[in-house]
């Protein structure tokens, strides 16, 4: 049972809006009185959350967690601006498009930045030609160079939804009419990033209509790739650097004690590969292992960039 309190100077109208939205999710409101968070810990564990003007957050001795964009706000930006998002890219399978998705047109015609071979930021190991770099210069085929206009709608299902900034920015970018799903294991960081995806309110009215059409749900990837039903995603994506945040992070630490910490296997990835219509997107540091495993591996990402997107098509693994 998850227990929702109020703020320690919570007026009387926003306790009772912490009321109705615990009631609504199921959970036990309580009084708060004065009782400090090591109080509420020692009476509930990790199992409650504070409902402020923020909304519900996970407040802990290290600091509180709460809904907000984070860096989801300045990709959004930059694609206002015509700038690329790698993630976009890859969730697509798009290489040489002279538009961004969603219909906005990009400074520049090229959407890609090339990836090097041995680049400390994305280091990885091929066999060959069997490995696949995103570089302007390869050619693609037709389908791939369509014009955002005529881009179709994808489905998504992001499989470590965490903050949620990955899946805002893709029902922000992708193609008008395509379905962005979300599981987030964690109780708790789940119903604090529900409320963002159908309470939070920006001051432009098609991120807020970009937060509401996510459909969030408590679950464990690991049960929807095991079990044979389910709805069937054009693309998965995982991001296990959710996983195994930055020890030195900040963001990530008044949320350490509940996040799941459960590795993305070869086996899991494998079984991805099975049950999504076209491709399997792993947001990660270091694609070495991953590129051993499976050689003919795609990465999207910049030159300079710490992170990157490995794509693997369902097809083409599947021959």
């Amino acid at each position: 049972m998850i227990y929702v309190v109020p703020s320690l100077k919570a007026k009387e109208k926003l306790q009772c809006e912490g009321k109705a939205w615990a009631e609504s999710q199921g959970f036990a409101y309580v009084p708060r009185g004065k009782r400090t968070i090591q109080d509420l810990m020692d009476e509930y564990g990790e199992d409650f959350l504070v409902y402020s003007s923020r909304g519900p957050q996970i407040d802990r001795p290290e600091g509180s967690h709460f809904f907000s964009l984070n860096m989801a706000e300045l990709r959004i930006q930059n694609l206002r601006k015509g700038q690329r998002d790698h993630l976009l890219e890859a969730l697509m399978g798009v290489k040489e498009n002279p538009h961004l998705l969603g219909g906005r047109t990009p400074q520049s015609a090229e959407l890609t930045a090339p990836l090097r071979r041995g680049a400390e930021s994305l280091p990885c190991e091929g066999e060959g030609n069997r490995l696949r770099w995103r570089g302007s210069s390869q050619r693609t085929a037709d389908s791939d160079q369509r014009p955002a206009a005529a881009q179709p709608p994808i489905s998504v299902l992001d499989c470590t939804c965490g903050f949620g900034a990955d899946a805002a920015v893709a029902s922000f970018g992708l193609p008008a009419g395509s379905r962005v799903d979300a599981l987030e294991v964690s109780p708790l960081l789940e119903a604090v990033t529900a409320w963002g995806f159908s309470h939070f309110a920006h001051k432009k009215d098609d991120v807020t209509a970009a937060l509401r059409r996510i459909s969030l749900r408590c679950g464990d990837y690991r049960d929807y790739l095991l079990s044979d039903e389910g709805p069937v995603y054009d693309a998965l994506y995982f991001d296990p650097m959710f996983q195994r945040p930055v020890e030195a992070s900040c963001q990530f630490q008044p949320v350490r004690a509940i996040m799941e910490h459960g590795g993305l296997t070869r086996d899991l990835i494998e079984r991805a590969l099975q049950k999504a219509r076209r491709r399997v997107v792993i947001k990660e540091r270091d694609f070495r292992q991953l590129c051993r495993d499976f050689p003919d591996v795609t990465l999207y990402g910049g030159k300079y960039s710490r992170i990157g997107y490995a794509v693997l098509e369902c097809d083409s693994w599947k021959k």
